[in-house]
């Protein structure tokens, strides 16, 4: 059994020498476990037994050895050491050597640096001095990690070869280039300025100015395009505005330089990143480019549309992460210019959508971009069509606007939002417009407690003319203004709480009212829409009771159209739209079918035609319904964004992304002025 002890005893003791070794907190004990190990075998020997006391004494020696190794070793072990779990491992082939160097460490055999003015990932720019004449000057140095590849160093001195070349008043010139020795720079013309990103980040540029950049910048790319380079990587980082470019809105002749051509293409100039990578940067990226197929000029005449959009939004068109941005690029179209900012000049929110045209062929190319340009962009078209579609949106700016009968933002005429000067208090949720272009706004209007009139006149400007049509119970009063027409000089009033007509004269006046709730004729379960012909008939669709019941202006009930499932059926089919047209005609939505219903105004069934919500679009809300003198019926979902226009044979003619939830829309009259 001793002998089985002493072999265990070593190897244990063995273990907590390693174990103190390691552990440099705990030398002073080992220190005294040696002595109490050799007093041990001393005591073991004087009483025979040599061999544990040769064991005691190993292991007297290995634990004084280990703890004075430690003890006389290096200085980092002298202490624990720290590890920071959350850090990145290094990368075991990165070397110092990778740096950017510093101005110390730059010398130069012309050159004489002055300081960093710039980092890139490829390198840094100092300002520096040529010593042949003083000139002050930009040195472009590669990082050192990249010296060591020659395709790199043969490409990035390509660069600077065709950039010698170019000699237009916009473009970064440069001076000089060198790869001998340790020498490897590119010299260019110092500009004393700010980027482009650096002055929309601190004011709004105003329209003339964008104009004036954008048309220097389009300049530029046609002279490097002549020389076959595309630049690809067009965005307000790689465009200088010099200091005193920009005085009392006019720019100075070569107050803006395009620069950093380093991804640039083209017969005499190839790309300078890594292989299979995307190049650009994708919020400016064509969508050609973000497929990775080819690029030509008309990939710059896009990405300097998105310059455009930005200077004239102040936002950029495509936002998110990289991937979210490239999927945008290739398959959504932004918001027109005009939809953010109102203020847009028509003709050149038009030059901008031209220029960012997904397909390349339908591009201006930049002789036209500069040809519009100088024509005249800041003028806007004189609106003056005689008829016009109203509609009210979900959005601050332009709440209620007027578009023309081709889906087009001419004109907004109010808006909502505090601060804002004659504001709504929120979207209109029904329109109505008489002979003379006056506009009737419903305005379900509830703010801490207190109510006002839900009915406003508006003049064809926007100028508010009256208020009428308060809140509460009494039968001139309304609870919840849902659809509105006129019929002659009457205003009738759907209200959807009360299941009542309210109806008024042109001036507010109360004039009586119809319908109630209950399933009777005359009688409404859930009202949505209400219309009326210039013949005399007033139509109040009901999804409740599934059917089109048809009034006099007095309120007499008169008839009314259903639909059933089938001929062998009694159910009803449910209604989900309702319009009508100037000769009578009624068009009602069938929510099985998906189809619009004419009803002619002899009462003989029409045509009919398909009728789809998009994916996305509510399948309860109602259809938003009006048809033009001349027949075409604009149709969107209520709560939808997409107008829809259709022939007068049912063919859609349109689909207009209005870039917000529609509300209500009306046909106005436009008087000449």
């Amino acid at each position: 059994m001793s002998a089985l002890i002493t072999p265990l005893l070593l190897v244990a003791l063995f273990v907590v020498a390693f174990l103190l070794l390691i552990r440099p907190g705990e030398r002073v004990t080992a220190l005294i476990l040696a002595a109490v190990s050799l007093v041990a075998a001393v005591l073991v020997l004087l009483s025979g037994s040599l061999e544990r006391a040769q064991g005691l004494l190993v292991a007297a020696l290995a634990l004084s050895g280990g703890a004075l190794l430690s003890l006389g070793g290096e200085r980092a072990l002298s202490k624990p050491v720290s590890v920071n779990r959350t850090a990145k491992p290094r990368n075991p082939t990165q070397r110092t050597l990778t740096k950017s160097p510093t101005v110390v460490d730059l010398k130069f055999a012309d050159y004489d640096v002055l300081d960093r003015i710039g980092i890139g990932g490829m390198g840094s720019v100092f300002r520096a001095r040529r010593k042949q004449d003083g000139r002050t000057v930009a040195l472009k140095v590669p990082q050192e990690k990249y010296l060591a590849d020659a395709k790199f160093v043969k490409r990035f001195y390509r660069e600077a070869e065709v950039l010698k070349r170019f000699n237009h008043p916009n473009i970064v010139r440069v001076y000089d280039y060198r790869s001998q020795g340790d020498e490897y720079y590119i010299a260019m013309e110092f500009l004393d300025g700010d980027s482009l990103e650096a002055l929309l980040e601190n004011r709004q540029l105003a329209f003339g100015e964008t104009v004036q950049v954008i048309r220097s910048l389009a300049d530029a790319l046609r002279h490097i395009h002549a020389q076959n380079v595309v630049h690809r990587d067009i965005k307000p980082a790689n465009v200088m505005v010099l200091r005193g470019a920009l005085q009392d809105g006019k720019l100075r002749e070569g107050g803006v330089k395009l620069m950093d051509f380093g991804i640039a293409v083209g017969k005499v100039l190839t790309r300078l990143t890594m292989t299979g990578a995307r190049v650009g940067t994708p919020i400016y990226m064509a969508p050609e480019q973000a497929k990775g197929n080819r690029v030509d000029a008309r990939s710059d005449v896009y990405s300097l549309g998105l310059l455009a959009y930005e200077m004239v939004t102040g936002q950029t068109a495509f936002r998110g992460s990289y991937e979210a941005v490239v999927h945008q690029q290739i398959f959504e179209s932004p918001k027109p210019p005009k939809q953010v900012r109102l203020e847009v000049p028509g003709k050149l929110n038009d030059l901008v959508l031209g220029m960012i045209e997904k397909d390349p062929a339908l591009r201006p190319s930049l002789d036209e971009v500069i040809s519009r340009l100088d024509a005249g962009v800041l003028s806007d078209e004189t609106f003056d069509d005689p008829y016009a579609l109203a509609m009210s949106v979900q959005e601050k700016r332009g709440t209620l606007r007027l578009l023309d009968l081709k889906g087009k933002l001419r004109l907004s005429l109010r808006d909502t939002g505090a601060g804002v000067d004659d504001a709504l208090p929120s979207a209109p949720n029904a329109l109505a417009a008489d002979e003379d272009g006056n506009i009737y706004l419903s305005l379900p209007e509830y703010r801490q407690g207190k109510s006002g009139a839900l009915i406003r006149k508006l003049s064809p400007g926007g100028q508010e003319l009256l208020a009428f049509g308060a809140y509460g119970l009494g039968e001139s009063e309304l609870l919840q203004p849902i659809s509105m027409t006129l019929c002659g000089d009457l205003l009738f009033v759907l209200d959807g709480e009360s299941h009542h007509v309210v109806v008024f004269d042109k001036e507010g006046r109360y004039q009586r009212r119809f319908g109630g709730r209950g399933q009777g004729l005359g009688r409404f379960e859930k009202p949505r829409s209400i219309a009326a012909t210039p013949q005399g008939h007033v139509f109040v669709l009901d999804s409740g009771n599934r059917e089109v019941q048809r009034f006099t202006p007095q309120g007499d009930y008169v008839s009314r159209y259903a639909f059933r499932m089938d001929r062998t059926s009694d159910e009803l089919r449910p209604l989900h739209g309702l319009g009508v047209d100037a000769r009578g005609t009624v068009y009602i939505v069938d929510g099985v079918a998906s189809k619009v219903r004419k009803i002619e105004a002899d009462g003989t069934p029409g045509n009919t035609f398909s009728l789809e919500s998009l994916v996305g679009e509510s399948t309860d809300a109602p259809w938003l319904m009006q048809v033009s003198s001349e027949g075409y019926l604009y149709a969107v979902k209520q709560g939808g964004q997409v107008l829809r226009m259709y022939s007068t044979v049912g063919d859609l003619l349109s689909s207009n992304d209005m870039y917000a939830p529609v509300q209500a829309i009306a046909l106005v009259n436009r008087p000449l002025a």
